[in-house]
Formats: structure tokens, C-alpha cells, sequence
């Protein structure tokens, strides 16, 4: 779905000619009455400090069934010594109206010029062609509101409001709303005191909700309306704020995004799996758990006070008729009543008092507490759903101490479908083990440093565990091929719970895709209809986190099997393409001698760091650790990494936020090159251009005078390459199958087709 966004962009226009020009939350253009006069600006050093800088943002966004009103209130505060006046630009969306302007000169309202898209056209032309910066580009085609703000007094803040309305779409039962908050490229500064909150309400149930941008709280008041906020002290403003929600009025709403910008490749979807709220505030479920805690000696302090907490949580937690089996293991494993038992009142205050009397000694007999726990669970006559906590902060010393052998006895003895979800506290741990027990079987393996919090981290898993909507879950696609889908195997649907699922199609068009699995105890089959589009030009994200997922699956194949030539290959193909770089994938990028893709070597690699210093940390960031090691330090970093990829839930990005082409400042140690992203592409600054991640060895086929008539006319005719050439004033870029170079000193001027 399209939806075109909007942003401000505060243009301060000083009015002493004198001064350098600059850029901060907005350019800096020094300006006579109606007519811009042009000075070459130039980047800001390391150490500058912005004139304007943002002292308060704050947005309240209200959707009423598709009819969306943004509030915004800014303070902005001048650095300078002296009174200067501004141009207020505002890009707006398609079909927005303004309706309210204000700003604090003494209460009165300031007027100012709404322009449809064609007149806007010409006032962005002409910012990007005097300021020499393309900045603007990727708004060619929006309409506009500008008004001068005039005085903004030396040393002090300005107070500015603005409210707009606009109309948003509906595509298959999925709405997206943008907030503009992409502005990195006019400020080195943080915004402070940013707030963000969206109420939502709709006729029909919200199932959904999702950001790909923002780590959001999601509160729902009832299954039709729905708050959503995001807040920070201090926002580096480099991504806008992206929410997605669907409405459906199915027990579970499955819905699609998809991204296919070239017709000739694959393209990729994200479905958003999500259970309905009605019917959710009922009883808490009834289930079948094991919950398993280490007490050796090594748990002893502060671990063995917090798994206590941990477990007096569970136990609480657990509706009445449960059933429960609570297993502590030290050299020998021991449990509670010694089997699987019905939770009432008496069991629930005797297990309380089982807990407080827990204490931690002795060696760790891993195999034998999980030996219990799945023989108690397989007794159950229930048709309850089964999981094991397990919790553990050591190598097993006692019992079975071969790590095979304990996924090769699970394996055996997990006759029942029971979901094994494991916890590794601290580094002196087998993380191939942790993680292998919790994905055999059907479950996922989490980390707990010695500095975080055991019970926030079980109390977390466990709400949703004694909450399940829906179970052994699978799903069917008809009419159309795909392939590569991740997670392999699609997880348990939870109260709350919003899962996505990723992966590519090759055939386009209307399909259909069948849920099955098991709700509130019954089985059930449901159908959804959905499209899978030939072209798709928005979300980019759904790409980049489906390539980071098949990123953290292909290391763990790596851990598994060893690495290979050909696993790492498309790892390095995946990681320069959408600009994935981990400490896990940098040695390999550096090592492929530019088969791939940009030579990154040269923007990772200080110049002045010796050999010796980065063969070592070569060394260090080798993925061949994740082949080699399955214990301490680096093998839990090793996993921690890789579960982060394979659940990846939003691009991540790895390079340097504020790192500045040009900019003196040496940076010890393998670095991420500096990157962009701009429509739906990812491009490095190497030798001074942006570089499609796209482009091998290619030599540019068409070279285009940057601020010509012909790169205008390109702009004009072709929105998405505008959003390209955004990134700067020397490009190298594939578009229409052509490599195309922007050069600011040389190339063609007068339009050409393409």
C-alpha cells in the first residue's frame, strides 16, 4: 500500500550574511526578501555545534477508522548570539489538509501558503539546486506549506505547532500511518524530550499492531481501540516513525506486507499472525508445565534469590486445575510432590514453601532433571498444551555430560509434542546445548547476563506461556510459490503475542493460505485471502529483516555443520545487499576480496592500523568461533547473536549513526562502513560516492550532470530514483537495469531517456 508521508523541515534563513552556512534540524540559507541567494555549504566538522536544535517534539496522532489527525508541538532553540527568521517548509501527504498553525509571537497565528504538487515542485527544485544538497528529493511530487517565522530572538526558544488531517488506506485489512522523523541529514544533534502517541479505534476488532521503526508500548483498552506510544529523553532522528495495525474480525487475523520492487527478482512478504483480543480477557487457560531450575553450587547469591522469585511468579501465576511439575536439579534432580500435580490452593502454598527452602550446592545433572520432566508430562491425560521452562547457569557435570547425548535422550523421550523453552544465566554454560534442546524441540533458547534480572526475563516468558490461543500451528499456501520462509517452524500463538513470519514468492498474484492448528482445544482450519503483487515499490523493511533472519538461520547451519564456501558466500551476498553487518559477518565481508559487491575493506579498516592489529581482530569477529566453540563467553555471545537474527523483528542497523563522510575522526578496530538507505536500497560511502550495494565491478553506463535539466527530468519522471539520489550528490546507482553515475562536476545535462 502507498501512503505518501510527510515531514517538516525547519529552514532557518539568517539574516547576516557573514556567517558560514550550516546544517541543523533543518539548512541554514542565508536569504533577500523572496529570492534565495545561494553559498556553497559545506559539512560541519566533528565538533560543530548546530544553531537549532529541538528541545521538545512532540506528536499525538488520532485514527478514527482511516481519518488520521497529527499534532505537533516543537521547541526549537537558537544557538546564535542574534536574531535570525526562518522558513517553516511542511511536505504533506496526498490529500492532507492543514488546520492549524500557531507559533508564541505574543498569541497571535501566523499565516502561511498551502501549494498543491505541482507548484511545490519548483520551491524543492530550487532548495536542492541552490543548497547543492538532494536532501529534498524524495518529496518531489508532495504538496507543501511554508510561511516565515520571523523573529526567532538569539539565545532563546521558539514555540511552533502545527495540525494536519489526512485520509489513510485500507489494503486487505491493514492500515500503515508514517510520522516524518527522518531528518539525520539536517542535524548531528539529538532531539530531546521526544514523545510520540497514536490512539487508534475502529469499527472493526484490532488485531494487529507494529512498528518496524520503534521499539513502541501498545496498550490496548478494548479489542477496538488501541494506544500506542513511543518516548525517549534524548531521539537521534535518522528513520521515520512507521505504524502498521490490521483489523480483522476472525479468531486470528493473518495479514501480508510484501515488497517486490523489481519485477524480475523474487519478491518478499512478512505475514503478521496475531490471535483476536475477544475472548482473551476469559480465565486464565489451563497448561501442562515442567518448570525446571538449577540449584548447584554455582547458583548460589544473588542467582539462586532471583530464581526463587522466578519460580514463586510461575507458581502464582498457573490457574487452578493446571498442572505442574517443579523440578530443582543439583547432582541429582528432585521435585515437588515427585510428579505431575493438579494446582489448587494447598499445592500452590505447599509449592510456595518448596521454593523458599530451595538452596544452592552440588554439581549439575542436567539429562536426569529433563528425563523427569518429560516423563511427568507424557503421563498427563490432559489435552492441556505442554511446555518445560528449563533454567540452567552451568556445564553438566553429573549424570549424561556429553551435550549430544542429552538432545539424543529428548529427542527419544519427547514423545508428546511438549515446547522446551530454555534460559542460559551467565558465560560458563554449553550454548550449543541451550540452544539446541530449545530447537528440536519446538521451543527458543534466551540468555541472562549476570548483571540482568532472572525473574523479569522468566516472568516475561511465562505470562505468555500460561496463555496460549493457538498451537501446533502450520500453514498452507495455494496459488502461489514461495520459498525460504522464516522461522522455519511457525511458533505457538500466545495472549498478546503478534508473530511474523517471512519469506519469498516467485509467483504473483491473488492467493489463498490455510492456519491450521489448535484453538482453545479444537482443531481448526482457516482460510485467508491475500495478494501477492508483481511490483511493490514500499516496504523495504520486510526485505531487510527477512535477509537478516536467513543471516542468523545460515549461522546456525554453520554452528551445526561447519561453514562452507557456499554458506558463506550467501552470507556475504545478504549481509553488503541490504547492509547486514554483524561482528559475526564482517570478517567474511572483509575476506571476499569485492566478489559481492562494494569493497567494503576500505571503509572497515582504519588506514593506520597495523597487520598484526587486524589479523587479531580478525581473529576475534571470525564467524569460524560459532564451528569451534560451544562454550563460555564467546559461544553464548556467538548465540545471543545469532537468536537475535533469526527473531529479528525490525531492520537493524549496524553502521555508525552520526559517522559523516569526510569526517577526520579514526575509529579503532573492524567498523561498519557508513551506509544509507533509500528506495528500498542500501548504499555505502566509499571513495567519496554512494554506492548501490547492487553494483559489482559494473562501469556506469550513463553519467548525469547533477542539478542539470536532465537529473530534474529524471527526478520528475521517476519518484522512486529521486529517493535514491537523496542520499547525496555523487551516486552510483541501478536503475531500469542501467548503472547510473550522479557526478556534481561532469555528465549529461540535457534530458535523456531512459
Amino acid at each position: 500500500m502507498k501512503h505518501y508521508y510527510h515531514m517538516f523541515v525547519f529552514v532557518v534563513l539568517c539574516l547576516c550574511l557573514s556567517s558560514g552556512v550550516a546544517f541543523a534540524d533543518g539548512m541554514i540559507l542565508p536569504m533577500h526578501e523572496e529570492r534565495i541567494i545561494f553559498m556553497p555549504p559545506s559539512r560541519p566538522a566533528e565538533n560543530f555545534t548546530v544553531p537549532l536544535s529541538v528541545n521538545k517534539h512532540h506528536v499525538k496522532i488520532r485514527i478514527n477508522n482511516l481519518a488520521a489527525s497529527t499534532d505537533v508541538d516543537q521547541t526549537f532553540f537558537n544557538h546564535e548570539n542574534r536574531t535570525i527568521e526562518g522558513l517553516y517548509i511542511f511536505p504533506l501527504p496526498v490529500n492532507a489538509s492543514i488546520s492549524g498553525f500557531s507559533m508564541d509571537v505574543e498569541g497571535k497565528m501566523t499565516t502561511g501558503e498551502l501549494m498543491d504538487a505541482d507548484k511545490a515542485r519548483k520551491i524543492y527544485e530550487d532548495i536542492v539546486r541552490q543548497m547543492r544538497d538532494p536532501g529534498l528529493l524524495e518529496y518531489m511530487g508532495h504538496g507543501v506549506f511554508k510561511t516565515r517565522i520571523y523573529p526567532i530572538e538569539g539565545r532563546s526558544e521558539k514555540n511552533v505547532k502545527i495540525a494536519y488531517q489526512e485520509a489513510l488506506k485500507m489494503e486487505g485489512g491493514l492500515v500503515r500511518y508514517v510520522y516524518p522523523l527522518d531528518i539525520d541529514k539536517y542535524t548531528k544533534e539529538d532531539m530531546k524530550n521526544v514523545a510520540i502517541e497514536a490512539l487508534v479505534k475502529s469499527d472493526l476488532p484490532i488485531s494487529s499492531v507494529y512498528s518496524p521503526t520503534h521499539k513502541i508500548s501498545i496498550h490496548r483498552k478494548n479489542e477496538r481501540e488501541v494506544v500506542v506510544g513511543f518516548e525517549a529523553e534524548k531521539h537521534f532522528p535518522d528513520k521515520d516513525f512507521v505504524l502498521y495495525y490490521a483489523v480483522s474480525s476472525k479468531d486470528v487475523s493473518l495479514t501480508a506486507i510484501n515488497h517486490r520492487p523489481d519485477p524480475s527478482e523474487d519478491g518478499t512478504f512478512m505475514l503478521m499472525l496475531a490471535p483476536a483480543l475477544k475472548g482473551q480477557q476469559e480465565k486464565t487457560p489451563n497448561i501442562d508445565v515442567a518448570l525446571v531450575m538449577d540449584t548447584s553450587g554455582s547458583m548460589a547469591g544473588k542467582k539462586i534469590t532471583q530464581a526463587r522469585k522466578a519460580l514463586e511468579f510461575c507458581i502464582k501465576s498457573l490457574s487452578d486445575d493446571s498442572n505442574f511439575i517443579l523440578i530443582n536439579f543439583s547432582t541429582e534432580a528432585e521435585a515437588y510432590k515427585g510428579g505431575l500435580t493438579k494446582m489448587n490452593a494447598d499445592t500452590r502454598e505447599g509449592a510456595l514453601n518448596y521454593i523458599k527452602n530451595l538452596d544452592a550446592a552440588g554439581g549439575t545433572n542436567i539429562s536426569e532433571s529433563l528425563e523427569l520432566a518429560v516423563g511427568a508430562l507424557n503421563k498427563s491425560e490432559s489435552k492441556n498444551s505442554r511446555f518445560i521452562v528449563f533454567v540452567t547457569d552451568g556445564k553438566p557435570t553429573a549424570g549424561l555430560t556429553d551435550a549430544d547425548e542429552i538432545i539424543k535422550l529428548m529427542s527419544r523421550k519427547n514423545t508428546e509434542g511438549i515446547r522446551l523453552f530454555s534460559f542460559g544465566i551467565g558465560d560458563d554454560l554449553n550454548a550449543t546445548l541451550i540452544d539446541s534442546l530449545a530447537e528440536e524441540n519446538s521451543g527458543v533458547s534466551d540468555y541472562v547476563s549476570e548483571d540482568e534480572d532472572l525473574e523479569i526475563k522468566t516472568s516475561a516468558l511465562f505470562s505468555k506461556l500460561t496463555h496460549p490461543v493457538l498451537t501446533d500451528v502450520s500453514l498452507q499456501f495455494h496459488n502461489v510459490e514461495v520459498s525460504q520462509i522464516y522461522p522455519r517452524k511457525v511458533g505457538d500463538v500466545f495472549k498478546g503475542s503478534n508473530i511474523l513470519i517471512l519469506g519469498r514468492y516467485s509467483k504473483p498474484g491473488a492467493a489463498r493460505i490455510t492456519l491450521s492448528g489448535r484453538l482453545r482445544d479444537e482443531v481448526v482450519k482457516l482460510d485467508f485471502e491475500t495478494d501477492f503483487p508483481a511490483r511493490e515499490g514500499e516496504n523495504a523493511f520486510v526485505a531487510k529483516i527477512w535477509a537478516t533472519r536467513k543471516i542468523g538461520f545460515l549461522l546456525e547451519q554453520i554452528r551445526k555443520n561447519g561453514a562452507d564456501d557456499e554458506l558463506k558466500n550467501e552470507i556475504i551476498t545478504l549481509a553488503k545487499r541490504y547492509g547486514i553487518l554483524t561482528p559475526y559477518t564482517s570478517y567474511l565481508v572483509l575476506e571476499d576480496n569485492d566478489k559481492f559487491g562494494p569493497n567494503l575493506r576500505q571503509t572497515m579498516i582504519p588506514g593506520d592500523m597495523p597487520s598484526a592489529s587486524f589479523d587479531e581482530e580478525k581473529s576475534k569477529f571470525s564467524v569460524q568461533r560459532l564451528e569451534s566453540l560451544s562454550d563460555g563467553a564467546d559461544a553464548v555471545g556467538a548465540s545471543r547473536e545469532m537468536n537475535t537474527l533469526k527473531a529479528a523483528a525490525a531492520p537493524q542497523s549496524f553502521s555508525p549513526a552520526r559517522a559523516r563522510p569526510g569526517s577526520n575522526v579514526v575509529t579503532r578496530g573492524i567498523q561498519a562502513p557508513v551506509s544509507k538507505e533509500a528506495g528500498g536500497k542500501t548504499f555505502y560511502f566509499i571513495d567519496e560516492k554512494w554506492i548501490d550495494s547492487s553494483v559489482k565491478a559494473e562501469k556506469p553506463e550513463i553519467t548525469i550532470k547533477a542539478w542539470s535539466a536532465a537529473y530534474f527530468d529524471l527526478c520528475n519522471k521517476y519518484p522512486q530514483l529521486a529517493k535514491m539520489l537523496s542520499v547525496g550528490d555523487k551516486v552510483i546507482v541501478i536503475f531500469k537495469n542501467k548503472v547510473i553515475e550522479i557526478s556534481p562536476d561532469r555528465g549529461e545535462e540535457k534530458s535523456i531517456d531512459m
